[in-house]
């Protein structure tokens, strides 16, 4: 019972110093505000963020910082909440001259490259903007107001610049292709150290650098070197095409004539099947023809060997019972013969008869004349 009635001491004792100190402590706030002519109101126009810091340290003033993004008036607490406007409209940082006339407007970037030459850009532009959701890292990194312009913009911007462009020798920074490489690495390079800071790069725009009057003189040599080289390939490539183009129609035409002779090969092809399908044909016919005719001689051959045979056969046993005969008459047949064959011929012999000398004629006494 004792417990209850001491929590409820102490629940009235609670209420009782909320019903007199809450109201003394708003008397307070209101007489500050008073004397120091501001009542806890705050203008965000379009284009700023603000931050509401707790300056008490208490939860129950709000978080330690809370950022507004909202255009319009907004309430804080004096002497316990402080608040601190920051410019987010998209911004220029121009790197230009010799000299820093302001923190959008610093001097102009020089660069050394890797073969130890030395470049410069005469005006080079950065397009940057806080990052409103961000806006309590920006003023907590870098300071009130623009702040982060001069303490992290500027500085990691050069150095990062450099860096990207320093990579190269002057003849290939001289390259557009290679310095618009070397400036899309410094963005991404330059918006990742940037990041925690709040800051973010949306654009960098770079001039063609420039060198000493030296190496400018053999850049543009190089370049009016490239250029020959360009016009040579384009050259080239104009002759290729029409080289290409020659092969094409002679390809074309060659391809007519080969049609052409393909077509009239194919006709003598076919006359000459024609002509040897006739030509088997005529030689067939001979052959039938031939045939036929020397089968008819041969048999009209045949038979008149027959025929000869039984005429010759005749003939034979004719002859062969002359002979018989003529064997069975005896010796007078060959007188009869001899009568009918010889003696006409001996009718046409005339001969001296020769009487051998009866002594023998010395041949040396002959006188010769």
């Amino acid at each position: 019972m004792s417990e209850l009635q001491d929590k409820l001491r102490a629940a009235t004792g609670g209420r009782k110093f909320v019903r007199w100190i809450l109201p003394g402590i708003a008397a307070v706030i209101l007489f500050r505000g008073a004397v120091t002519g501001g009542f806890g109101l705050v203008e965000i126009e379009p284009g700023e963020a603000a931050v509401v810091y707790n300056t008490t340290g208490l939860a129950v003033f709000g978080d330690p910082a809370r950022v507004i993004r909202e255009q319009g008036t907004f309430t804080f607490i004096p002497w316990l909440q402080r608040v601190e406007k920051l410019d987010i409209r998209p911004q220029v940082l121009l790197m230009e001259g010799d000299t820093d006339s302001d923190l959008n407007h610093v001097r102009r970037l020089t660069v050394r490259a890797n073969d130890g030459s030395r470049l410069w850009f005469d005006r080079l532009e950065i397009h940057y903007q806080a990052n409103p959701a961000a806006a309590d890292h920006v003023i907590g990194r870098n300071g009130r107001g623009d702040g982060y312009k001069g303490r992290a913009l500027a500085v990691h911007s050069r150095e990062i610049l450099r860096n990207e462009f320093g990579r190269y020798p002057f003849l290939d920074v001289a390259d557009p292709s290679t310095y618009g490489q070397a400036t899309s690495a410094a963005k991404n390079a330059l918006n990742g150290r940037l990041e925690p800071y709040g800051i973010i790069v949306t654009q960098i725009i770079t001039p063609k650098p420039r060198f000493r009057q030296e190496v400018e003189e053999a850049i543009e040599q190089r370049q009016s070197a490239r250029q020959e080289v360009e016009v040579q390939k384009e050259k080239r490539l104009r002759l290729s095409k029409q080289r290409e183009r020659k092969v094409f129609d002679v390809k074309q035409n060659k391809n007519g004539e080969e049609k052409a002779l393909l077509a009239q090969l194919e006709g003598l092809q076919k006359e000459a099947e024609n002509g040897a399908v006739a030509t088997k044909r005529e030689a067939d016919k001979y052959f039938i023809n031939e045939t036929a005719q020397c089968q008819a001689e041969r048999d009209s051959l045949i038979t008149r060997a027959k025929a000869n045979e039984q005429a010759y056969r005749k003939d034979a046993q004719a002859l062969a019972a002359k002979i018989n005969a003529v064997g069975t008459r005896g010796s007078d047949v060959l007188n009869l013969e001899i009568a009918e064959h010889v003696f006409p011929q001996l009718q046409r012999i005339k001969a001296t008869p020769y009487v051998p000398p009866a002594s023998p004629i010395d041949i040396r006494h002959i006188d010769r004349k």
